[in-house]
């Protein structure tokens, strides 16, 4: 049975969220479980500027990785993401923050962090629930549209 991820509460626990909910997607929860810590390590605790310069053919190489190319690929290309939002907000909590801000003033105009969380590769539909639920603690993002 999956575990409810605290809230993250810095950049790099945001990235790792992010890549355990990729990862989980499409594969067995207690297999992903099972290799989380050599996972981690490889993508260097999910900093993100390292997890920014690396390879998919450096990673898919390291010991207890799970092998899925675009899987890797996303992580890398999420953690480039996670870079320009961090430039233009100061931190992942700050743009969340101001999605709901903005999105409680003007919520026809404004997208909801659900909806946010789609420009991050592979995350859809479903994911994006999971990951604006995790990183909010707002049951409302679960529900179904």
């Amino acid at each position: 049975m999956p575990h409810i991820h605290p809230k993250p509460k810095n950049n790099a626990e945001f990235l790792e969220v992010m890549s355990e909910i990729i990862f989980v997607s499409g594969f067995r929860w207690d297999l992903v479980h099972s290799r989380w810590h050599k996972i981690k390590k490889a993508f260097h605790k999910f900093s993100i500027d390292k997890v920014a310069d690396e390879k998919v053919e450096s990673l898919i190489i390291k010991d207890g990785m799970i092998k899925n190319q675009s899987k890797i690929k996303a992580i890398i290309e999420n953690a480039k993401i996670c870079q320009s939002i961090i430039k233009k907000h100061g931190s992942i909590n700050n743009w969340i923050k101001e999605i709901q801000k903005n999105n409680k003033k003007e919520p026809l105009f404004n997208p909801a962090v659900r909806e946010e969380m789609k420009k991050f590769a592979k995350i859809g539909n479903t994911t994006s629930r999971w990951l604006a639920y995790v990183t909010t603690r707002d049951k409302k993002l679960l529900e179904e549209e």
